[in-house]
């Protein structure tokens, strides 16, 4: 028997166009099957034309990839801290540079936070 190679959805091609050609088709309609969320506000996109999506929960239409929303490695980050800072709503830190110490889920500003100093 032969080796049975993986290609997904471009099996349907058989022997034409070559294995290199197959595998990009096969990765494109791979990423094109997943949800694609909106780079704004996270809500379900959907493909217009080549490159151009809408957002179906804000309503803004973007430019992007012609056959799928890329996330970078900072929007992914982004989304992470985002989530982080929801499962902890007891905790609350200021997002100024004075917060410097937290308190039973306060942030004290600097001035009030005592400095320790050594005792001879």
């Amino acid at each position: 028997m032969s080796k049975k190679s993986i290609l997904g959805s471009a099996g349907r091609f058989g022997t034409r166009y070559g294995v290199h050609v197959k595998r990009k088709i096969a990765k494109i309609e791979s990423l094109q099957d997943r949800k694609q969320s909106c780079i704004f506000c996270r809500g379900k996109s959907k493909r217009l034309s080549k490159g151009i999506w809408l957002c179906q929960k804000c309503g803004k239409k973007f430019a992007g990839h012609a056959y799928y929303l890329e996330i970078t490695k900072e929007m992914q980050l982004e989304e992470k801290s985002l989530d982080n800072q929801k499962k902890n709503k007891n905790t609350k830190v200021l997002k100024n540079e004075k917060a410097s110490k937290i308190v039973d889920g306060k942030a004290e500003p600097k001035s009030k936070v005592k400095k320790q100093t050594k005792t001879k």
